[in-house]
């Protein structure tokens, strides 16, 4: 039998009323909606129960996105007792990540989170940008690409490298735009520009991983529980480079290709991801077809991952 890895999704798939099947199935988990609450200066509970659109302001989703996966995972932990290898976020989602793991409980998690949501959002202003996902070209290619818009055009940069035939890429929007169709000339059977506020995981956002750093400076990190992957790196954290990394994960591509790789040397070979949608084990599937996926969105969802989690060997 192989091991067991979870991933945390990232922003971008959220929906109106996501994470409320979960309080409604543990009452007592409004306390962390509370705490949200607290923090953001806001009712969270009127954000979680809306059916309008406010749940795509990225001020609110950022805290959604990581309060459902935050409690679906709890609750699938404290029925079942399993306990990862390792466990992975997708930029957005390493907070939960951080979190789950022990690095920082809850309240510091969202403090953080909010903070850092802030400074994106100001860095954004200040520097607009934009991000477009590049299908079916080589990695090699789009970076070729890339460098030489930047020094023709403006700062264009890899930012996701998601999976084999599929990588975003972020930067100022006249250098994304000529980017795109750089690549379409190259051979790209697409290029999507993304509905995005900002050039994200791009160094658009300098002045935001100054800001985080110095948030940063006010907090201590825990051992993880497990082994943490970062996005940084594709690599195991250590324990001592946890405040360095994350200022550096605004401006730094996400490679989550290269942590799922090295989640499989390490003989991880069954994927649960935790969040909306079911995005990041589509990338698995795409890394390693013969990888072991399954998404746990919703509470209806719950007895089908018991299963599966029982079907290969991780819960008795």
């Amino acid at each position: 039998m192989g091991s067991l890895a979870i991933l945390f999704a990232g922003q971008g798939n959220q929906y109106p009323q996501i994470g409320l099947d979960w309080i409604k199935y543990d009452p007592r988990l409004i306390k962390y909606v509370n705490e949200i609450s607290s923090i953001g200066g806001f009712n969270m509970m009127e954000i979680v129960e809306s059916i309008d659109d406010t749940i795509h302001d990225t001020f609110y989703a950022q805290p959604a996105i990581v309060l459902q996966s935050v409690l679906a995972y709890k609750i699938l932990t404290s029925e079942t007792k399993i306990h990862p290898k390792a466990i992975a976020g997708f930029s957005l989602g390493e907070y939960s990540a951080l979190n789950v793991s022990g690095v920082f409980d809850f309240h510091d998690t969202m403090m953080i989170l909010f903070e850092r949501a802030k400074a994106m959002q100001s860095c954004a202003k200040m520097n607009p940008g934009t991000m477009a996902a590049i299908l079916g070209l080589d990695t090699l290619a789009i970076e070729s690409i890339c460098e030489d818009i930047s020094n023709r055009v403006g700062t264009v940069v890899c930012a996701n490298y998601n999976c084999p035939g599929q990588l975003v890429i972020s930067g100022e929007i006249e250098a994304v735009n000529a980017a795109c169709d750089a690549c379409k000339v190259a051979g790209a059977k697409r290029s999507i520009v993304l509905n995005v506020s900002g050039a994200f995981h791009s160094p658009l956002m300098s002045e935001a991983s100054k800001t985080l750093k110095d948030v940063l400076s006010g907090y201590k990190t825990l051992e993880p529980t497990c082994l943490l992957y970062s996005n940084v790196s594709g690599l195991p954290y250590q324990t001592s480079n946890i405040l360095d990394y994350l200022p550096k994960h605004l401006v730094s591509p996400v490679r989550f290709e290269s942590i799922i790789r090295n989640m499989m040397n390490q003989g991880i070979t069954h994927f649960l991801e935790i969040g909306p949608k079911a995005t990041l084990s589509a990338f698995v599937k795409k890394i390693n077809p013969e990888a072991f996926t399954i998404n746990l969105d919703k509470v209806s969802d719950l007895e089908n991952v018991k299963g599966w989690l029982k079907i290969h060997g991780f819960i008795e």
